[in-house]
């Protein structure tokens, strides 16, 4: 192998640690800062301490994306954070009422 083709190649190794390595650290944030998380901290607490979310809903989505039907719904949300980390098959669920407070959350995990 040449000069050049090495350098691509570990160039790319390189890459790919630190993408996987960004996924996991993200994965050790979610797992150990979830447990921080009370009913009543503040949106600004949660964002603190477990950062930007995968995805931000209103109180209608389901896990799966689907609609919730309105015995589902937990009452008094009117938002959802939802944590999905790449390598794993679970989800960090965090729900919020109209003043911005945590008012339930669950983790999920596929067996």
């Amino acid at each position: 192998m040449n000069l050049p083709g090495i350098l691509i190649l570990i160039v790319l190794l390189l890459g790919g640690l630190a993408i996987a390595g960004f996924f996991l650290w993200r994965f050790d944030r979610w797992d150990s800062g979830f447990g921080q998380i009370h009913v009543g901290d503040s949106r600004e607490r949660v964002l603190q301490i477990m950062g930007t979310p995968t995805e931000d809903t209103d109180a209608t989505i389901g896990i799966y994306g689907s609609k919730r039907l309105a015995t589902n719904l937990v009452q008094g949300c009117t938002e959802q954070y939802w944590y999905y980390p790449f390598f794993t098959p679970e989800c960090w669920w965090i729900a919020f009422d109209a003043q911005n407070h945590v008012i339930a959350t669950y983790h999920y995990i596929s067996p």
